[in-house]
């Protein structure tokens, strides 16, 4: 007799994404577990940074008729999400600041009852060099103030002066809300998130988690606020390549966790 080789059979595509979603959360649960001390947020930072709209006007948002919360990451895909998707299925006739004021959780005892529920819980994140390239072409093109700062400028004064003077420091409330670490919008190690979607993979991600909530996918829904375009990988290799060593370790530092 001959004995031919077993064939492994193939994993399907929700397979494979599933497992790329256990990778990704084990991958937060060791850090949380590694540096608790500081990505653990007890009760009063947590209600600035999540709650205050001074601090931050994406909030985490939770939509009941699709049990979804969303805690969204400025310039990594929160857009597409809020006003592409959300503000499409949810006719309300508000703009996008009340439409997120009107599913804001509003503090720390409300968002552990709807964690209680087990809600299709996700944010999208992305490499933080990227968000800071985008944030930079954003306000070079909106801001006159920014018009004529450098790269370098932004990042030493708009980054590092800020992040520096945050106190608690590990809030960054003194940060303008586009670029701080994701930490501090979506506190992983006191939200078990059921998914976490990248901006490499937004595509499946975001239609995974619109068959799980039930959610319409329209197929030919556009990105918005997409600065860069598809050459934002380029562009921020070509931004950091005249940034210095001085400028580069504190700023890998501040964003060490990100790239969890």
């Amino acid at each position: 007799d001959i004995n031919l080789p077993s064939q492994s059979r193939i994993p399907s595509p929700v397979e494979l994404w599933t497992q790329e979603q256990t990778k990704r959360k084990l991958s937060i649960e060791k850090v949380c577990q590694e540096h608790s001390s500081e990505l653990y947020y007890d009760n009063d930072p947590l209600s600035d940074m999540l709650y205050d709209d001074v601090y931050n006007i994406n909030y985490i948002i939770f939509i009941p008729k699709y049990n979804i919360l969303h805690c969204g990451v400025p310039k990594a895909g929160t857009t597409t999400w809020v006003e592409g998707t959300f503000m499409k299925q949810e006719a309300l006739q508000l703009d996008r600041a009340n439409f997120l004021r009107h599913f804001k959780i509003d503090n720390t005892t409300t968002l552990n009852n709807i964690l209680g529920e087990n809600p299709v819980s996700f944010t999208n994140v992305r490499h933080p060099f990227e968000r800071l390239v985008s944030g930079y072409l954003m306000f070079v093109a909106l801001f006159e103030p920014f018009k004529n700062k450098t790269f370098d400028q932004f990042i030493t004064e708009e980054i590092l002066m800020k992040a520096n003077a945050s106190q608690p420091q590990n809030t960054f409330l003194a940060m303008n809300h586009h670029f701080r670490p994701t930490n501090a919008y979506c506190a992983f190690c006191n939200i078990n998130y059921t998914v976490i979607s990248k901006m490499e993979t937004f595509n499946e991600d975001r239609m995974r988690i619109m068959e799980t909530s039930g959610l319409e996918n329209d197929e030919n829904i556009l990105r918005f606020n997409v600065l860069g375009g598809n050459k934002i990988e380029e562009l921020t290799r070509d931004f950091f390549k005249t940034i210095s060593e001085d400028i580069k370790v504190p700023l890998l530092e501040l964003y060490k966790y990100d790239f969890a």
